[in-house]
């Protein structure tokens, strides 16, 4: 597990729902493309799905390699894979939440890098937002907002 000083935690502000997956997509391309690992949580099968479809299209010509993790085959070889439910033992050099969730999972602080959503077009969605980056910087993490 990376250092306090190493961890960083990234908000990425959205603007409409319809920002949602595409954004997503380009933050795990952005991590990719710098040669990390990522870990998407995606709680939901309908998300943990789309999401999985739009990275085959989102970008002409690139592909990013990923799985859902309840397809994978081992050993896990994909730098991205998008689970549902708690990644147990996995590791990751970014964790990204597709979740506009009260609080953050209880295993979120053994990631170096999470990355999460501030729906900003919401006030509950952006006041559940707002706990969640107090949480992450309560937690030693650099914070960062990024705009899409």
């Amino acid at each position: 597990m990376a250092g306090k000083a190493d961890r960083a935690a990234e908000f990425v502000e959205l603007r409409s729902p319809e920002q949602r997956l595409p954004a997503v997509c380009e933050r795990i391309a952005f991590h990719y493309e710098r040669g990390a690992t990522v870990l998407v949580f995606a709680p939901g099968a309908a998300d943990a799905q789309a999401l999985d479809d739009l990275l085959w299209t989102f970008r002409q010509n690139a592909f990013i390699p990923h799985v859902r993790l309840e397809k994978a085959e081992e050993p896990l070889i994909e730098p991205v894979v998008i689970f549902s439910d708690v990644p147990g033992d996995l590791d990751a050099d970014v964790l990204l939440l597709l979740v506009s969730a009260e609080a953050l999972p209880d295993w979120f602080s053994r990631f170096p890098c999470v990355c999460d959503l501030a729906p900003v077009y919401d006030e509950k969605l952006r006041e559940a937002a707002r706990r969640r980056y107090a949480a992450c910087r309560e937690a030693g993490y650099r914070m960062r907002f990024v705009k899409p």
